[in-house]
């Protein structure tokens, strides 16, 4: 895929996030769409689909540039689910995780963890709990810290 097109949907991307109201611009999370653009170019070479969602999230965002002044929720709605679309996609066939993925897995693990070797060792929930929790905050904390390093965090 050109560099240019990335750059003009970057642009494109970035000059609705200046175009549009502050609380419609959080619901559209901007920033995940620049990445989730950067993620598709780098894997567009090799991905048929991702070429085919990354021309499809161009137009859809030509769209919503055009209606930048006058944006339903309808047009959210369907921003979103394109996205969410794309991100299941890269997660999917690519092996991406989203940001703090791990640490919202690990954490309940290490907190029912906690609650088992709580009573089943110490007799005590109160003592098993927290140290659960920070058992599983630890884990997930090191393994979203090696993801981003590896660059698989989306």
């Amino acid at each position: 895929m050109e560099n240019q097109s990335v750059e003009k949907l970057l642009t494109n991307i970035e000059e609705l996030k200046t175009n549009i109201d502050e609380q419609i611009a959080t619901k559209l999370d901007i920033e995940t769409c620049k990445r989730i653009v950067t993620r598709l170019n780098s894997f567009s070479a090799e991905c048929e689909e991702c070429e085919k969602r990354f021309i499809e999230l161009e137009g859809h965002i030509m769209q919503l540039l055009k209606k930048k002044n006058s944006l339903t929720e309808d047009d959210i709605k369907h921003y979103t689910q394109k996205v969410n679309n794309i991100t299941s996609h890269l997660t999917k066939k690519h092996k991406l995780v989203t940001s703090g993925f791990y640490f919202s897995v690990c954490m309940p693990i290490g907190t029912s963890l906690g609650v088992v070797f709580g009573l089943l060792i110490f007799e005590n929930i109160g003592l098993g709990l927290p140290l659960g929790i920070g058992l599983g905050v630890a884990i997930g904390a090191a393994l979203d810290a090696k993801a981003k390093k590896d660059g698989l965090t989306l």
